[in-house]
């Protein structure tokens, strides 16, 4: 079958409808069936919203390998020979996979998402590559939190070359590295009452590049958890968004683009009205040899229980009753 579109908003009429009409063609597709499958169920006999609350039922019984941890924390998991093929079989299919090329030509932003430490580098390289390939945008934005590394991740940045301590001084790195010396920032910060719940934005304007900002977000809940995608989208878009951002390319690792795009559209589209699109990034971006990152198996279905709770999530947002995909 042909890879299945995933949720997107171009901020005109119809979105919703067309949103939702993806949403049950990507949980209702053939590719996700054949997952369940392997995994002893079946999706006939559901349909809809009813359809996505079985598989997030389901996927938080069998795909769940974080256990609240963070990406790095999954450990050894069991799965058939089979099990492996048919997920990497229909990974592009489902989008975790083969998505690197945007619609577009141009946008007011292009955003990189945070991540672990390769993502640091990986993403600006990516974002690199689509501007030599003659892509053309106003705002070059990494957006991420004040997440602390690991033990096993500063081991990891060490043998990077990646010398900082949290996401954000590796997303710092990871833009010098792409765009050469950045020189001096623009300083715009907020101090909370612990780092979760502080903010900082560093902006360069380079004279051959569009403008290009680093932006540690706070956490909606800053004494149990670090900021995570919903509370950067939210930040950046309702405190430091100016008001010629108006499109969004949302640029993000290859197994994340279905969830990222769920909940993009639903922050960036529905409640601040921007045109957003997610690609994956490039293997050639990807590549850091030795030490490149390894998306396995159990690191798919864990993104695909995360890409179906958001996609459920959004589709309860764009058809909570008879009159909601007008819009």
């Amino acid at each position: 079958m042909s890879a299945l579109a995933l949720p997107s908003w171009t901020a005109l009429r119809g979105d919703a409808r067309r949103a939702l009409e993806m949403i049950d063609a990507w949980s209702g597709s053939s590719a996700l069936a054949a997952v369940v499958a392997v995994f002893g169920q079946s999706l006939s006999g559901q349909d809809g919203e009813d359809r996505l609350k079985w598989l997030d039922s389901f996927a938080a019984a069998r795909w769940d390998f974080r256990q609240g941890g963070e990406r790095d924390s999954i450990t050894r998991v069991d799965l058939s020979s089979t099990q492996i093929d048919t997920v990497f079989e229909r990974a592009n299919d489902l989008g975790l996979a083969g998505r690197e090329t945007p619609t577009g030509g141009r946008y007011d932003t292009v955003m990189m998402t945070g991540g672990m430490v390769r993502a640091g580098i990986v993403k600006p390289r990516f974002v690199a590559e689509l501007l030599e390939g003659g892509l053309e945008c106003n705002h070059i934005l990494f957006l991420g939190g004040f997440r602390p590394f690991s033990e096993e991740e500063a081991s990891l940045a060490q043998a990077l070359g990646v010398f900082a301590d949290d996401e954000f001084g590796a997303m710092l790195f990871g833009l010098e590295q792409a765009f050469g010396p950045l020189g001096e920032p623009e300083v715009f910060d907020g101090a909370g009452d612990t780092p979760q719940s502080s903010w900082r934005q560093l902006s360069w304007y380079p004279e051959k590049l569009p403008r290009v900002s680093v932006l540690a977000a706070p956490s909606s809940d800053p004494f149990h958890r670090r900021a995570n995608s919903a509370d950067t989208y939210r930040f950046w878009a309702g405190e430091r968004r100016t008001s010629a951002e108006r499109s969004v390319l949302q640029v993000t690792a290859p197994i994340y683009v279905p969830y990222q795009s769920a909940v993009a559209v639903s922050i960036l589209g529905l409640d601040h009205g921007l045109a957003v699109e997610t690609v994956g990034t490039s293997a050639t971006a990807g590549d850091l040899g030795e030490f490149s990152q390894p998306f396995l198996a159990k690191h798919h279905l864990q993104e695909l229980r995360a890409a179906i709770g958001a996609m459920l999530a959004l589709r309860c947002r764009l058809a909570p009753g008879p009159f909601s995909m007008e819009g």
